[in-house]
């Protein structure tokens, strides 16, 4: 059984929903037992704590839940987005994000292959010699049990080991390392990104940095949403899955239609930019 729900889903060809990053401790509760598949922990814009971190994570973790699905796999699955743009190439940002716990890594500005090249290596234990999947070669340190991962996932270290590697690089793997392009830069870069990098698992097409790198100061302009569609183009041919946000002008059936395989929303008050994707893909 897959622990990384959005992992599962996306074999099976489904649309995931995912939440805008947040780091509100009552918020997080409250998505953590919705029917999201994902959401993501804020650290890029507001400090990131590793023992924060591991609190936040922990508050995610329903006990009533897990006992009644009958699974480790928590039922909103926790991806982080770091604090250091991936050209910044901070290792240590990977590793203690990882050994907290989390499920997926959202990279900001991603826009270079070496970037993309030294995140994968980043996030990845070294393999045994003679793995099908030994390159890249993986940095991630071992903690043993100074690492907080493996008793949140629910598993010893040498299950966690086995399966705590980057799908779909690793097919058995329950990390996703996802990047968020948000530049022109970035767009540029990204069809040799996911040619050369096969551990880059999804793509988030970032709205509100691409304006801004286009000249437009945050508006989401006919022009973004243009820019938005190439970096969906190029994740299409390369069959990786594209990630956007829902917002006034794009509503979560639009996203679907357009061929973006993850939809983002942010709760306010309420579901309902989930409720209404969840209806028009037949799960309500």
């Amino acid at each position: 059984m897959r622990l990384n729900n959005v992992i599962r889903r996306l074999e099976a060809g489904e649309i995931v929903f995912g939440s805008v990053p947040t780091d509100d401790e009552t918020e997080l509760a409250a998505i953590g037992r919705s029917g999201y598949d994902m959401l993501m922990i804020e650290t890029e814009h507001t400090g990131f704590s590793g023992q924060v971190l591991q609190r936040n994570l922990e508050k995610l973790l329903d006990r009533r839940l897990l006992v009644g699905e009958g699974s480790l796999a928590p039922r909103v699955t926790p991806f982080v987005r770091t604090p250091a743009n991936a050209r910044e190439q901070n290792e240590w940002v990977i590793k203690q994000t990882l050994d907290a716990g989390a499920y997926g890594l959202v990279l900001p500005h991603l826009d270079s292959v070496a970037a993309a090249k030294a995140a994968v290596a980043a996030a990845r234990y070294p393999q045994a010699l003679g793995a099908a999947d030994l390159e890249p070669h993986g940095h991630r340190g071992w903690a043993g049990m100074m690492c907080a991962a493996p008793n949140y996932w629910g598993l010893s270290a040498a299950e966690y080991y086995r399966v705590a590697d980057l799908w779909p690089l690793d097919p058995d793997g329950e990390i996703i390392l996802m990047g968020i392009v948000e530049s022109v830069e970035g767009i540029a870069a990204l069809p040799d990104i996911l040619r050369e990098v096969k551990g880059v698992g999804a793509i988030w097409a970032g709205i509100g940095d691409l304006s801004v790198s286009m000249g437009y100061g945050g508006a989401p302009t006919v022009e973004v949403e243009a820019a938005m569609q190439q970096i969906l183009d190029i994740c299409l041919d390369a069959g990786v899955a594209c990630a956007a946000p829902a917002n006034a002008a794009m509503s979560p059936e639009d996203r679907i239609e357009q061929g973006f395989r993850i939809v983002l929303s942010r709760p306010a008050l309420s579901f309902a930019a989930l409720e209404r994707g969840l209806a028009h893909v037949g799960r309500a």
